[in-house]
């Protein structure tokens, strides 16, 4: 539930700030907006097997014996399973009022339908500002029997589809993206982008699903050697210029061969074609895409760079900008270096059997994804870039084999904003968002619209044991040995908003209840996973507010446990990172050595409960106006 704040918090320009109030720290979630775990309708208003059980709740330890009814675990339904990597995108076209709600629509990557051997591409809507959503899943899903779905280019050919993004043009045509791929071979790594019109369709769906497009296509290899295209990004120009209407879309093109290059496509025809890819980047290992739209039509591609000396490219931040809509770009130009903050011991995912790495730590990936915006208004000029970067004060010498700075250094990692006002010939110096003492700042989103500015991230400042020398979410007991501080409150949500685009407000905590992102919920209950990024989108209402909504990666619903195959070996023990799992322990063939058996080859079944909360991490959203 929103409500104003009794003493909004003021901006430049007399712009206030108004957000979710939140009751004191309580284990209570009536602050946030839960979007994921809801009842699932398929788009057209029919259903089938993938519907069915992404809707079923229910759990029972017993072992299912029936493999051959294409259910992993027929006494499991999917419900309760993990969400990460958001979207969430309001309709410019329906963004309410003080008095109207607003139209939200999200997305997600969603494991609801790995018992059935899939994982797909969650889309949810809200028409009431994000209080309450509805579920679904992007047509063409494995088990999909709609005529629409049927025919979508991904049926039959892939999977699992992942990395969601999205995008609304200013007539209200939304246009949903990703990767589409199967885990096994043939591979067919591809990026898609499917519209939505804006006509509701009959079973009450807001938007009309109308077609899916294959707009980078991969090659059917084994083991990801050949082409696979990866970390797609979407916006579409809503200035109402020459190029309104045009859908651009950039990704990472991956040869299985080390080096990759970044690709670009657009249409020109609400998405019914998209041009034939062309790359971007030069010769260099980049990652991580996003498109800005300047108020003047102006394309910015901005991407990171790594430290190869076969590409002669260090760790930095790159664009190239386009004044054509997307019918060409510039060179590739070098933002400035960074220090990327990379937590690493011997792997970026660290936790137990296969995962253990040498410093005992467990903790997930936190990859480096700079986003870029600009506000098409033009009542705010420029382009700005935000990322995530090892403030320099804080680079320190490790003191065990674990590293966030680089090689056998750590620091904190703070978010940063650098912005070209004239057409990306200089760039800013950084400017840290919030300077706080405390907490690694990560996955930060940034948007931009008439005149004002807004930043979302996660961190975890609130976390007991932070410190540099560890990684988020760790601590370490008498024995010196890694485990998860006591509490959940390690890991919240965070915005801070600007009305010049150089100078922040105080950050405000909009997550009202915290939470441990380091649960191993993954690689056999043996890894955790928290996504790639967080998502934050404006539109402005008739009044001259800005309607905005964030969405991020939650563990707050995650049911800790036990893993046997820890506890049982002698000398075992609960390190708190585990979640609930049932496992037989299979009791022959035990293998000898030291240590946990987790980090052997443990005789335990499967874990036979994956829907009864172990793996329910999910996706949670709140809402901001800028007045």
């Amino acid at each position: 539930m929103r409500k104003s704040l009794a003493a909004p918090l003021a901006l430049a320009a007399a712009i206030s700030l108004m957000v979710p109030a939140v009751a004191a720290q309580t284990p209570s979630t009536d602050g946030d907006d839960k979007v994921t775990g809801r009842a699932y309708v398929r788009h057209d208003g029919g259903t089938d097997k993938g519907i069915e059980h992404c809707n079923a709740g229910g759990t029972n330890p017993t072992p299912d014996t029936n493999a051959a009814d294409g259910d992993a675990d027929a006494n499991d339904g999917g419900n309760r399973r993990q969400g990460n990597e958001p979207y969430s995108v309001v309709d410019p076209t329906d963004p309410g009022s003080s008095t109207n709600p607003a139209t939200v629509v999200a997305g997600w990557n969603d494991y609801c339908l790995s018992d059935l051997g899939a994982g797909w591409q969650g889309f949810a809507y809200s028409i009431d500002n994000g209080e309450t959503w509805t579920d679904s899943i992007v047509p063409g899903y494995p088990q999909d029997t709609s005529p629409e779905g049927r025919a979508s280019p991904l049926f039959g050919k892939h999977t699992d589809a992942g990395d969601p993004i999205a995008a609304f043009d200013r007539a209200g045509n939304l246009f949903v993206g990703g990767i589409a791929f199967n885990r096994a071979g043939p591979i067919n790594g591809d990026v898609y982008v499917a519209t939505y019109s804006t006509t509701p369709h009959a079973s009450g769906y807001p938007y009309d699903y109308l077609r899916t497009r294959i707009v980078g296509r991969g090659t059917p290899s084994r083991n990801f050697q050949g082409i696979f295209q990866d970390k797609p990004m979407l916006e579409v120009d809503r200035t109402g210029g020459a190029h309104d209407g045009n859908v651009y879309v950039c990704w990472s093109r991956f040869t299985g061969f080390g080096q990759n290059s970044l690709y670009f496509s657009r249409s020109t025809n609400s998405g019914a074609t998209f041009s034939r890819p062309v790359r971007i980047s030069g010769n260099h290992s980049v990652q991580g895409c996003d498109i800005a739209v300047e108020g003047d039509g102006d394309v910015y591609v901005t991407w990171r760079t790594f430290d190869d000396n076969s590409s002669k490219t260090t760790n930095g931040l790159a664009f190239a900008r386009s004044t054509n809509g997307g019918a060409s770009f510039s060179n590739d130009r070098l933002i400035r270096a960074i220090v990327p903050y990379n937590p690493f011991d011997s792997s970026r995912d660290c936790g137990d059997g296969l995962e253990h790495c040498p410093a005992d730590f467990v903790f997930h990936r936190v990859p480096l994804e700079p986003r870029v915006t600009a506000d098409q208004t033009g009542e705010l000029g420029g382009v700005y870039l935000v990322y995530n970067e090892i403030r320099p004060s804080s680079r320190v010498a490790s003191t065990s084999s674990y590293s966030s700075a680089g090689g056998g250094r750590v620091g904190q990692s703070l978010v940063y904003v650098v912005r070209t006002t004239n057409n990306g010939q200089t760039w800013s110096a950084p400017a840290a968002v919030d300077p706080a003492a405390a907490g690694h700042q990560f996955f930060p989103d940034i948007d931009a619209l008439a005149g004002r500015l807004g930043v979302v991230w996660q961190d975890n400042r609130t976390d007991p044991a932070y410190s540099v020398q560890r990684p988020i979410g760790n601590m370490k007991d008498a024995q010196g040995r890694a485990i998860s501080p006591p509490g959940t409150d390690e890991v919240n949500t965070f915005f801070a908003g600007s009305a010049n685009g150089t100078s922040y407000q105080s950050s405000l905590k909009v997550s009202s209840v915290g939470h441990q992102s380091q649960y191993e919920m993954f690689g056999s209950r043996q890894v955790p996973f928290h996504g790639d990024y967080n998502w934050l989108s404006f539109a402005e209402r008739a009044d001259g507010t800005l309607f905005g909504y964030m969405t991020w990666t939650d563990n707050r619903d995650v049911v800790p446990g036990e893993d046997p195959r820890e506890t049982e070996e002698q000398g075992g023990f609960v390190d708190g990172f585990d979640v609930l799992q049932c496992r037989i322990d299979l009791g022959a063939n035990e293998a000898s050595g030291d240590g946990p058996l987790a980090r052997r080859d443990a005789p335990y079944s499967g874990d036979n409960c994956g829907n009864a909360g172990g793996l329910d991490q999910n996706i949670y959203g709140n809402s901001v106006v800028f007045e």
